[in-house]
């Protein structure tokens, strides 16, 4: 059944688009898969490891902030392009995937994820820098929203695949290896992965510099709205598995069936949400979304009733998912092409910060108050992000390439 017009634009794509959005596809789908092992496997591994909820709790702090690295990424994307920076990145992850699965000891586990999330984190940023600047502006939230959607596809493929981990004590580490499987989509990516049009060898511009020219007045606002989301988003995603498990006592076939059908539905969201910002404006898109994810995200933990718990799943998927491209464009739109890809890696890490507080307020308060209440607490910073969506500017439809070379016009006249 084909999709409805709304959500199926793909007569406005040209050839160029199609390319980039099906190889940066492959890219989401796979980074998806790997990024979201530690997540899923966190009942099997957890015990296996010997560690208890706040234990993982503080792993996972420390994942994230060695993650931090991946602005190094970035400001190698700003000074000698985005595609070989990005193809370095994900031939990283897909090597500390298979790290993990094959040594099996509780410090290389950490240290192995550390850097499978440094290559993800590094991997977001720049493929949302290189759709942003590569795709036509009318489509460009559409085409951010198929790729978050392939990235989707690929948590949703580890999900299928759990059951694995079920086989044995070590049987989650078969998940890890298998996104080794990434290896082989590198020879394509270096040979037809574009390099971004808009981008063009220049003087370096530090980020503080940028700052000082008045880059802050952007920068800040939607850095708030990234550490918000993320210090609520970090622990209610990745101890959803584990609430169901051994809070609940689903059986984990039932918990991974609940989550598979409802977060499905859910991803939906990246079409609506890549057609709506694309339609009605990025910032009206974003409003609508951190609603639904505060409704649905602290739902879940508050209710145990099967039918609210999927429909919460469902809420909370579609307000995350709707979010995606439409901060993800604004990001990109709001910053110039010299420093677009370390802007948008800074933007990354205070989310990075905010994830890690996120973690570390668990830690503390998870063995006392317990999880729903804990997460519950963190959902009040999702209100201060919406407060802050409202002082930036609407970007819809804007031309990175051409406000570009005028502003490379406008540096000659001046000279």
């Amino acid at each position: 059944m084909p999709l409805p017009r709304f959500l199926n634009p793909t007569d406005s794509f040209n050839t160029t688009d199609r390319r980039i959005v099906f190889l940066l596809g492959i890219v989401a789908f796979v980074a998806g898969y790997g990024g979201a092992q530690m997540a899923h496997t966190l009942p099997f591994a957890r015990l296996s490891l010997g560690l208890t909820e706040g234990n993982m709790s503080i792993v996972f702090a420390i994942v994230r902030a060695v993650s931090l690295l991946a602005v190094g990424f970035s400001i190698v994307a700003d000074r000698r392009g985005r595609k070989e920076p990005l193809i370095i990145a994900f031939s990283l992850m897909s090597l500390s995937s298979l790290l993990t699965a094959f040594v099996p000891v509780t410090a290389i586990y950490v240290v192995s994820q550390s850097i499978v999330r440094v290559a993800v984190v590094a991997i977001a940023a720049l493929g949302m820098v290189l759709l942003a600047e590569e795709l036509t502006p009318g489509i460009r939230a559409y085409g951010m929203g198929l790729y978050g959607l392939a990235g989707s596809l690929g948590v949703g493929t580890g999900l299928l695949l759990l059951p694995i981990a079920e086989g044995a004590d070590s049987a989650w580490r078969i998940l890890f290896a298998l996104a080794g499987l990434g290896l082989l989509a590198v020879p394509m990516l270096m040979r037809f992965l574009p390099e971004s049009r808009a981008f063009r060898r220049g003087t370096p511009i530090s980020f503080i510099a940028a700052l000082r020219m008045g880059l802050g007045k952007h920068f800040w606002p939607i850095a708030g709205v990234s550490f918000f989301v993320s210090a609520f988003s970090a622990p209610a995603f990745d101890f959803v598995l584990e609430r169901l498990i051994n809070d609940l006592e689903w059986q984990a076939s039932a918990a991974r069936f609940l989550l598979i059908v409802a977060s499905g539905l859910g991803a939906l969201g990246l079409l609506i949400g890549g057609r709506m910002a694309d339609r009605s404006g990025r910032k009206p898109t974003a409003l609508v979304a951190l609603a639904l994810g505060l409704i649905g995200g602290v739902g879940f933990y508050l209710l145990d009733s099967g039918w609210f718990l999927a429909a919460s799943i469902f809420i909370a998927t579609l307000g995350a998912t709707m979010l995606t491209p439409a901060l993800g464009a604004m990001r990109a739109e709001l910053f110039p092409t010299r420093v677009r890809a370390t802007s948008a890696a800074w933007v990354t890490n205070v989310a990075i910060v905010g994830s890690i507080s996120g973690f570390l307020v668990g830690g503390a308060l998870i063995d006392r108050i317990g999880l729903p209440n804990t997460v519950a607490s963190l959902g009040a910073g999702l209100l201060i992000a919406m407060a802050l969506i409202l002082t930036l500017p609407e970007t819809k439809g804007m031309d990175l390439i051409r406000s570009r070379r005028s502003a490379r016009r406008t540096t000659t006249t001046g000279s």
